[in-house]
């Protein structure tokens, strides 16, 4: 008995040190998580950061000339990390792009990019030349008339 709880004792650190030790690193601020994951991961191009309602963050990035991807800046125990929660999306030929994502709060929300003003509250992004809405749940491409959970004023340009 005492060697299957011992074993048991094992596993269990053995699976929480896994899942623990993802690539995942922890920061004092938001600042230097994106700064660190900019310096990891060699990237060049540019970054929005969204605010969301739910005070959740989430940063468009755009890499190379039409293609974008998202990623999450997530607090835990007072410290921040930044991970890349979507593949990229390019949008060179389309008009735009849509798709869905879920926070590390659990939270769903559908982003949509487009170069046309296609939603009616969608907000136009002068730095990237696109009009970006986010709504809660899932939505259609075609839905026009969705809510908006963020203002202009919730997108701020990093670089």
């Amino acid at each position: 008995m005492k060697k299957f709880i011992l074993l048991l004792v094992i596993f269990i650190f053995v699976s929480g040190c896994k899942i623990n030790g993802s690539n995942q690193h922890f920061f004092e601020t938001k600042d230097e998580s994106i700064t660190n994951y900019i310096e990891e991961n060699s990237f060049k191009g540019s970054i929005l950061e969204i605010d969301l309602e739910d005070q959740e963050t989430v940063l468009l990035f755009k890499q190379m000339k039409d293609v974008y991807y998202l990623g999450e800046v997530a607090i835990s125990k007072e410290k921040y990390s930044l991970s890349r929660t979507s593949g990229g999306v390019d949008i060179g030929n389309t008009t735009g792009a849509m798709w869905e994502f879920k926070t590390f709060q659990g939270n769903d929300y559908t982003l949509k990019i487009s170069k046309n003003k296609e939603d009616s509250d969608s907000i136009f992004n002068k730095e990237y030349g696109l009009y970006i809405s986010i709504t809660n749940g899932k939505r259609q491409y075609e839905d026009k008339n969705t809510v908006n959970i963020i203002r202009s004023n919730q997108i701020i340009f990093i670089q």
